[in-house]
């Protein structure tokens, strides 16, 4: 649907207004690269190291949580021995803080590092995302 004319349009007309640049480069030597080619590079091969290494910890983190809780946690991290725990409403970041106990011990068992502390961090669920009853 196209805005009326009386509406002034955000986008400029060329590539020239934006914000100094007075033309739109390609890609260097204009060749396109291969999925696999970035995917073997080193700096996307240690990406997918760390997403698996965090895939992991965000699964045991949820097995060593009660499953009502453990329902909740979006993603778990480690920044400087403490564990960051993403959860999706604050009432859950509770429950995630009084289970710090537990966690600090499970993931000294199961993961092999001592965690100096348990950070939680509410990131609530965007709107589509919610379950419909």
């Amino acid at each position: 649907m196209a805005l009326p004319l009386s509406v002034p349009q955000n986008m400029p007309k060329s590539a020239v207004y934006l914000k100094g640049t007075g033309h739109i480069t390609s890609m260097s030597e204009g060749k396109l690269k291969l999925l696999g080619d970035l995917l073997a590079s080193k700096s996307l091969s240690t990406i997918v190291e760390r997403a698996a290494e965090t895939d992991l910890l965000t699964r045991r983190v949820q097995a060593i949580l009660p499953p009502d809780a453990a329902a909740h946690v979006c993603g778990a991290n480690l920044r400087d021995d403490r564990l960051v725990v993403i959860v999706d409403g604050a009432v859950w970041a509770a429950r995630v803080r009084f289970e710090t106990p537990e966690l600090r011990t499970g993931l000294r068992h199961s993961h092999d590092v001592e965690i100096v502390g348990v950070t939680v961090k509410v990131r609530p669920l965007h709107p589509r995302q919610y379950k419909r009853a």
